[in-house]
């Protein structure tokens, strides 16, 4: 591929280690993002649509207009994402019984399903919800499983950029659905809305074929007994790497897992809140439960509304213009995310979504609403909430999931996070309507405050809890949170283990620690395994 060419040609680590598998594998499983911000974006611009409030919603005879009612939205925008958070627990399993890529055709299967229900609705609101709440379940395996895959497949050096595809085809499934939308909305017939529901076919048709084509995590298939096939696997991600390295690789990283499930004997729910394991869950939960609480929820779903409320003409067009900001907001962060680091990026910007927030609520709440020069200042401070958002928290979120759990309980752990998440995220959709609306709280734009402050307590969240773990592969970072190594310390200490090694190996070198004999933290490295040795392990993970 010529694309990967020019990046070696670059002389970057980046450009070292990417190669074309790799980087098909990548997009490939990313796509899934795409077909989660479709879903996510395509709702709030139908709740403004005048032709979908005449077909599914209620006549207000004191506005002589039809509506969808507050609860109404409340219930249509949430519920969903009740859906999503079971999702996510169903995930945890499918993901860690049968594998990645048996989840992605699950996922895919469920999605046909959710979206024929919404397709075939004709005139029922309550349809259309059935209909995405079961299309949230296979949303909330797919926000489970492809980070994870994502960051498994990756080397060290490529992980932040690689997960962070994720939330670019995110974005640009969201600008998707926003732009269809602003074309389609001033149609007078049922085409207004329908057609962004229909082209939601295409992605998990495209998921379906793709489970025939990716490879299976390595990671996964060495936790499982399948070493011989995690070779083969890496082999193919691992293009122009000798094979000694490979096989070295596979040995450590088995050797990683096993130590893992020797330190902490059980690797249920259980004991992701024991010993270090506690630190990571909560690193997890914590990052899923903040992003929506900065105000992230409110504004993907309730977009369109905030815009209305506060008088700004076009906001179709506008929302537009805001995805294609976010994208190349986030564009950046393939690069500043593996360079810069994921604590420094995402402090940053939570203090200054925190800042464009608090402009949000002053500017609508106590400046002349009629002005030109206030709208185009609450304007100004949402486009630089979206900018900043889209360069850090919202590709880093996911990049701190994929990484922080140990190997042994990464579906567990992403499970709980993601469930907490999205049990957060439902709360604010919930309520949201109900302080913004005229009539309840009716705080309009003055909502930013909430929000805001939640985005200060986020900084220092990240401050005072967020390790550094950029740089690092997964099995090193096990032996950085075995050690319980201070967050402030976290980005420079040196580790000298199998974590260690797994991290040169990756970097296509090696620290020369030798895997036939070298004893590490008790335990005994070894060669390959044979397929019969393969098989009497398997048994024993099953038993």
């Amino acid at each position: 591929m010529a694309i990967t060419t020019w990046l070696r040609e670059t002389k970057s680590e980046f450009g070292r280690d990417v190669n074309p598998p790799l980087l098909m594998v990548t997009m490939y499983a990313s796509l899934a993002g795409m077909s989660y911000g479709l879903d996510l974006n395509y709702w709030s611009g139908l709740l403004g649509m005048k032709q979908f409030q005449k077909d599914f919603g209620v006549f207000d005879s004191k506005t002589q207009a039809w509506e969808i009612p507050a609860s109404w939205q409340s219930i249509g925008s949430g519920t969903p994402t009740a859906g999503i958070a079971i999702g996510t627990l169903i995930a945890g399993y499918i993901g860690n019984k049968f594998g990645r890529i048996k989840a992605f055709w699950f996922a895919a299967a469920i999605a046909l399903v959710g979206i024929l229900i919404q397709a075939t609705s004709m005139s029922s609101y309550w349809q259309l919800v059935v209909g995405r709440i079961v299309n949230a379940l296979s949303m909330g395996i797919i926000c489970n499983i492809i980070p994870i895959y994502q960051g498994e497949v990756a080397p060290a050096s490529l992980r932040g950029s690689f997960v962070n595809t994720y939330q670019f085809m995110l974005l640009l499934g969201g600008l998707t659905a926003v732009i269809v939308n602003w074309a389609m909305n001033e149609r007078s017939d049922q085409w207004a809305y329908r057609l962004v529901i229909i082209m939601q076919f295409v992605i998990p048709t495209i998921m379906v074929v793709g489970g025939f084509i990716l490879p299976e995590s390595p990671r996964w298939l060495i936790s499982q007994g399948r070493d011989r096939e995690a070779i083969e696997g890496l082999k193919y991600l691992r293009r122009g790497t000798p094979d000694a390295l490979i096989e070295k690789e596979v040995v450590l990283i088995g050797q990683s897992v096993e130590l893992q499930r020797t330190l902490h004997k059980e690797t249920g729910y259980i004991d992701c809140f024991q010993g270090p394991n506690l630190r990571r869950t909560l690193i997890a939960t914590g990052v899923q439960c903040l992003q929506p609480s900065m105000g992230n929820s409110y504004m993907t779903t309730y977009s369109i509304v905030l815009f209305q409320a506060i008088g700004i003409a076009d906001e179709y067009k506008m929302l537009i213009y805001l995805y294609f900001v976010m994208m190349m907001a986030d564009s950046c962060s393939f690069i500043i995310a593996d360079k810069l680091g994921r604590r420094p990026l995402m402090f940053g910007s939570a203090i200054c979504v925190s800042a464009s927030l608090y402009a949000v609520g002053g500017l609508t709440g106590y400046a002349d609403q009629n002005s030109e020069a206030v709208k185009k200042g609450t304007l100004a401070a949402i486009f630089l909430y979206y900018f900043i958002d889209a360069i850090g928290w919202a590709g880093c979120v996911w990049i701190t999931c994929a990484e922080a759990p140990t190997t042994a309980l990464r579906e567990r752990t992403m499970t709980i996070a993601t469930f907490c998440g999205f049990v957060v995220n439902l709360l604010i959709q919930y309520v949201s309507p109900y302080l913004q609306d005229e009539g309840y709280a009716n705080l309009q734009g003055k909502i930013g405050f909430i929000w805001g402050s939640c985005a200060f307590v986020a900084a220092m969240w990240v401050l005072f809890v967020l390790p550094e773990m950029s740089g690092r592969s997964l099995e090193e970072l096990d032996e950085l949170f075995e050690e319980r190594v201070d967050v402030w310390k976290f980005k420079k200490f040196k580790t000298e283990g199998i974590g260690a090694e797994v991290t040169a190996l990756e970097a296509g070198r090696s620290t020369g620690i030798d895997v036939d004999s070298k004893v590490l933290v008790g335990v005994e490295v070894n060669p390959v395994e044979s397929e019969g040795e393969q098989e009497d392990r398997k048994k024993a993970l099953e038993v």
